[in-house]
């Protein structure tokens, strides 16, 4: 049975001419090889030693993302792509070899540019078999828009896990100095504190099930100052915090652990 499967392959192999060396290359070229990827991701106000990771578009009213490659060495070479803000990247193919120079540039919904300024960087064109890619911050200086952002923080007293009751010495009172785009804060929390230095308010355990909050702050860098009191209120805690307030309302929570001092 199996000498007869042998002849009837082998006729037919003599047929059709598809079989052993005489069968066509499976790529058209010949090269079977994949051509390179060269990745460009984005983010909007990416600040990770502010704890900021990232806005979102629709934070910012980006809806396309327009990218733009030109070869270092030779200007000429240029390449681009529009891609949708929420694709997060945009990839392009076979580049030819070199250095490229990247360009940034957020639309709205009527292909209106958001920033003054491109964000760029620059990435090494991907090869076969070794893909590349860059990513690129759009700064928080380089939109045109004046956003307000919500800023959402929880406390704790030396340690990350520490609350006020816990705390050594345990914290009663808590009194914060919020300064953004420049200015102290003259807008109340979610609980009704004022965040200008001004009054004492009794400590936000750590445990309760929400953050505190503020709306309507501007966007970009901030500084907060936090004073935690004891019961006879001395000044046991105080640290300022560098952080940032994103654009829009859905922001991370921050947390900010602060150490003894007076």
């Amino acid at each position: 049975m199996k000498l007869r499967t042998l002849v009837l392959f082998a006729s037919l192999c003599s047929v059709v001419g598809a079989c052993a060396d005489d069968a066509p290359p499976v790529c058209p070229t010949g090269d079977c090889s994949l051509p390179g990827s060269t990745v460009v991701k984005w983010k909007f106000n990416n600040y990770p030693q502010w704890k900021f990771d990232s806005d979102a578009c629709s934070d910012v009213g980006a809806i396309n993302v327009r990218v733009e490659m030109t070869n270092a060495a030779d200007p000429t070479i240029v390449d681009f792509a529009d891609k949708g803000c929420g694709e997060g990247q945009a990839t392009f193919i076979d580049l030819p070899p070199g250095n490229y120079n990247v360009s940034v540039q957020p639309l709205d919904a009527n292909a209106s540019v958001l920033v003054t300024t491109a964000a760029t960087g620059q990435v090494l064109a991907g090869t076969s078999g070794a893909n590349t890619e860059v990513t690129v911050n759009v700064p928080h200086t380089a939109w045109t828009q004046p956003y307000t952002g919500q800023f959402l923080y929880r406390l704790s007293w030396g340690g990350p896990t520490v609350s006020c009751a816990t705390a050594t010495p345990p914290v009663v009172r808590q009194n914060l100095t919020l300064t953004a785009g420049g200015q102290v804060v003259t807008i109340r929390n979610d609980r009704g504190d004022k965040l200008d230095g001004s009054m004492d308010y009794p400590c936000w355990a750590l445990t309760e099930m929400f953050p505190q909050s503020v709306m309507g702050l501007p966007f970009g860098p901030a500084t907060l100052l936090v004073v935690g009191e004891d019961m006879m209120n001395n000044v046991v805690f105080r640290t300022q915090f560098d952080t940032f307030i994103g654009a829009g309302v859905f922001n991370p929570t921050l947390s900010f652990d602060v150490q003894p001092g007076t």
